[in-house]
């Protein structure tokens, strides 16, 4: 897709078309130009694509025709019908996936795609979540483009978009609870993102002054988080960002120590307390001790 597009909001632009317009700086570009604190790696391919089918199931159901959920063992039988050791290696599975892919459908296996629903069901429950991401007032999946005063091209695709918010929908293996979500949102540099979209949104002249988390967990009992961005966090994202712009489009190195050399210092939670040598400061003794 080309990257000739009109600043402004779009509301009908798919998914794929919006990761395709590349000269647009998104919160994920901006998070690989930080390798010292972002290791994309960690999130593997499935995982990924697993977060999208949730997103679909919970913000974009009307798109859901694009996913054929199939099971392996009962679709990947051997010629004489009976069950194979190897399902997806058998003739009838890869006929299945031939005419899937050729239909343009994205597969994905049935205990994924009922898990998927059942995460939606668990926000559905949660109150204050359900009004966040299914009430009336509110847009889902808005593709945001627009330039700074440098002249930067920048992207967002705000899951949700509320009066006065913007929400994130994500998907976690975490531990629910202040702790383990705070630690979360650091590792994956989630208020990195969460800076970024503010930023556009105040490019754009858009009403938004908060951004939420909607944590929903992706194993039973499918526990859901709803968790505001504080100042402080927001902040903190806001400067990594500008880390990254100027590492990409600026003359900030790429990395530390990509030129010269470091000195690595030891840092306090790594020293070591070793007991001191000679006679302790408070030790107190007397002749009359030997008599």
């Amino acid at each position: 897709m080309s990257d000739d597009i009109k600043p402004g909001l779009h509301f009908d632009l798919p998914n794929d078309d919006y990761h395709a317009l590349t000269d647009w700086w998104s919160s994920t570009q901006l998070k690989r130009a930080l390798p010292e604190l972002y290791d994309e790696g960690s999130m593997s391919q499935a995982a990924l694509d697993f977060g999208t089918l949730v997103h679909s199931v919970v913000l974009e159901p009307d798109n859901l025709s694009q996913y054929v959920a199939a099971d392996a063992a009962v679709i990947g039988l051997k010629a004489d019908g009976t069950k194979a050791d190897n399902p997806t290696s058998t003739k009838a599975w890869k006929l299945f996936v031939a005419e899937s892919e050729s239909d343009g459908k994205v597969i994905v296996t049935q205990d994924d795609w009922e898990r998927a629903h059942r995460m939606r069901d668990a926000i559905l429950a949660h109150g204050e979540a359900a009004e966040l991401l299914f009430s009336g007032d509110g847009l889902s999946e808005v593709s945001a483009f627009c330039t700074d005063e440098d002249g930067i091209q920048h992207k967002a695709r705000f899951d949700r978009l509320v009066p006065d918010s913007v929400i994130d929908l994500k998907t976690t293996g975490s531990r629910p609870g202040e702790d383990s979500l705070t630690r979360t949102v650091i590792g994956f540099l989630y208020d990195l993102s969460a800076s970024h979209y503010l930023d556009v949104a105040d490019l754009l002249d858009l009403d938004v002054e908060r951004f939420t988390w909607v944590f929903v967990g992706k194993t039973e009992p499918y526990r859901v988080t709803v968790a505001d961005a504080s100042k402080e966090f927001i902040e903190r994202g806001r400067t990594l960002r500008d880390r990254a712009l100027n590492r990409l489009c600026g003359d900030a190195e790429p990395y530390e120590g990509a030129t010269g050399r470091l000195t690595l210092t030891l840092p306090p939670w790594a020293r070591l307390s070793l007991p001191a040598a000679g006679i302790p400061a408070d030790f107190e003794w007397s002749i009359n001790d030997y008599a």
